[in-house]
């Protein structure tokens, strides 16, 4: 297989409220209806680019993170659809029906969320419409995998109505829901609907530990996730963290991986397995870890070594490869750093909403 080739335009694509893309880190979106962007000359082109073995310039985020070591979206839909073949229709779908979403964490915007629209002074709420919805249904024959996120997927109603209709049309017992959820609350009818499907792995998005997790997802409290994710050890899903590397989530990393230590044998003691996926913040740019002073950059391996020689608790593979990685490559990294851009950003925001990042992060200014 060369390194181009992605399995997820042969049998999949994303439908979101902003039109479809090849996947989520794909910088082009066409605003058609699903099936038309399915059926298109602009997917069957990149089809052919990538069995050549050429580059997609859309898929540069994916060709960024290989070349930094880091897991790409490529690699990680190559081994989830080794074994699934074309189909007529799509096998997989990654849906974003709304921007709706109760947090305004910091690396997101108002396409994504609609209390960062508020904020902004902007339309709040976007949501797909039923007609596309009706269409992704239509499409449904051969669908194995769903992806579902947002916005906060448990609080749309879209997504009640679109799992409805595949209960009645007797598929949703045939396929796989992987969802996206802060967690900050717990939606019984959505949970009670999830339940029809044949399996399910809810990602949590938790960044970092404590009060450091409230920032970077303002205005979330952490301890009400926390309850909220021990609770899910007793529910029949697979539950997994779903870690984003930002420059934020440096700060206190020893302590954010010894509360997963902690969770992590909660999990063990239900008899349950929790999971991990580790991904990188490219965007906003001076959010990326690679831009992050010096100082920081040393102090945060520091802190995976003293947890990895600390600690006797074997995590998934995966999970200790990503940490293994951070810590041997991470500082080879050089880049220019953009200290006075983040600086003008946390103190834009920080205005904006009438705090101090210092009352959630007490040392962010002495690396600054």
């Amino acid at each position: 297989m060369n390194k181009t080739f992605c399995k997820m335009p042969f049998i999949g694509m994303q439908t979101t409220h902003r039109g479809n893309r090849l996947c989520c880190a794909s910088t082009k979106i066409i605003n058609n209806d699903p099936e038309s962007f399915w059926k298109s000359n602009y997917l069957k082109d990149v089809r052919h680019k990538m069995i050549r073995g050429d580059t997609v310039e859309e898929c540069n985020v994916c060709y960024t993170n290989e070349n930094r070591n880091q897991i790409s979206l490529r690699q990680h839909y190559n081994n989830l659809f080794k074994n699934i073949d074309e189909q007529e229709y799509p096998q997989y779908f990654d849906l974003d029906f709304s921007n709706l979403c109760n947090l305004q964490c910091i690396m997101c915007g108002p396409s994504r969320s609609s209390q960062w629209a508020k904020e902004l002074g902007q339309k709040q709420i976007t949501p797909i419409s039923i007609g596309t919805i009706n269409n992704v249904l239509m499409m449904s024959t051969d669908i194995t995998h769903i992806n579902i996120q947002g916005g906060e997927p448990s609080i749309m109603p879209e997504f009640e109505y679109f799992f409805e209709k595949l209960i009645e049309k007797d598929i949703a017992k045939n396929i796989t829901v992987d969802c996206i959820s802060n967690l900050t609350n717990i939606n019984n009818k959505f949970y009670q609907l999830l339940e029809s499907f044949k399996s399910v792995n809810l990602n949590v998005s938790i960044d970092s530990y404590g009060s450091h997790n409230d920032y970077i997802r303002y205005p979330s409290n952490f301890n009400s996730i926390e309850k909220n994710l021990i609770k899910l050890a007793e529910k029949n899903v697979q539950t997994n963290l779903q870690i984003t590397v930002q420059t934020l989530s440096m700060f206190n990393f020893y302590d954010f991986l010894k509360w997963i230590s902690k969770i992590y044998n909660i999990f063990q003691t239900k008899g349950k397995k929790l999971g991990f996926n580790i991904y990188f913040v490219h965007s906003p740019e001076i959010l990326d870890i690679v831009y992050a002073p010096n100082s920081l950059k040393k102090d945060f391996v520091e802190q995976i070594k003293k947890f990895r020689l600390e600690n006797t608790i074997k995590f998934d593979t995966k999970f200790n490869l990503s940490l293994m990685n951070l810590e041997k490559n991470f500082l080879i990294q050089h880049k220019t750093e953009k200290n006075k851009n983040i600086l003008e950003y946390i103190d834009v925001l920080d205005h904006r909403r009438t705090i101090k990042i210092t009352d959630y992060i007490p040392n962010f200014y002495n690396y600054f």
